[in-house]
C-alpha cells in the first residue's frame, strides 16, 4: 500500500517569488545561473517546496527588484530579530546594512579563506614541497608574530614545515 503525499502548499513567500520571477521574464535557470544554484532549487522556490534561505534572498531581490522579506521568511525573521541593531553602514541601494549581518558575512569570509589556504597548503605539500617550504618563511617573515605563534596559521606552518 502506497500512501500519497500532500503537495507541498505555496506560502507567500513563494507566491511572491514566482509574480516577481515572472514579471521579470527570466528563466528559472537564467536566474539559478545568477545565484549560483541548480534550476531544480529555483524551482521548489517558486513551488514553495523548499524556502528562500537568507543568503540567497538579498541577491535575488536585487535581480528582481522585490525586497528580500517580501521573498524569504528566513530573511523577514532575520530583519525583525535585528530590528534592535543599529544600522551601520549604508549599502548600494540605500539599506542599512546591520551588524550581525556584516558579522555573518565576515565569519562567511574567513571560513571561505580557510578553506582555500587549507587546499592550497595540501596542494603544496603534496606536489610543491620545496615551494611549501618558502611560502612558509613568507608567512613568518611577513604575518605579525602573535598571529605565526597561534591559531591557524600557526597550524599551516606546522603542516609546511613538516616538508623540511
Amino acid at each position: 500500500m502506497t500512501t500519497k503525499t500532500n503537495p507541498p502548499q505555496p506560502t507567500k513567500y513563494s507566491m511572491a517569488f514566482a509574480a516577481a520571477l515572472a514579471e521579470s521574464g527570466r528563466k528559472d535557470a537564467d536566474l539559478a545561473r545568477a545565484l549560483g544554484v541548480a534550476p531544480t532549487m529555483v524551482y521548489q522556490w517558486k513551488t514553495g517546496r523548499r524556502p528562500i534561505g537568507y543568503q540567497y534572498a538579498e541577491a535575488a531581490s536585487a535581480i528582481l527588484r522585490i525586497a528580500p522579506e517580501q521573498i524569504s521568511e528566513a530573511y523577514a525573521e532575520f530583519q525583525a530579530s535585528a530590528s534592535n541593531v543599529v544600522p551601520i553602514t549604508k549599502g548600494r541601494d540605500g539599506d542599512p546594512r546591520r551588524h550581525d549581518l556584516v558579522i555573518a558575512r565576515l565569519e562567511n569570509d574567513v571560513d571561505s579563506l580557510r578553506y582555500a589556504l587549507g587546499a592550497m597548503v595540501a596542494v603544496m605539500t603534496s606536489h610543491r614541497p620545496a615551494e611549501g617550504v618558502d611560502v612558509a618563511k613568507a608567512l613568518r617573515k611577513h604575518v605579525p608574530p602573535k598571529f605565526v605563534q597561534q591559531g591557524y596559521i600557526a597550524e599551516l606552518l606546522k603542516v609546511l614545515e613538516k616538508q623540511r
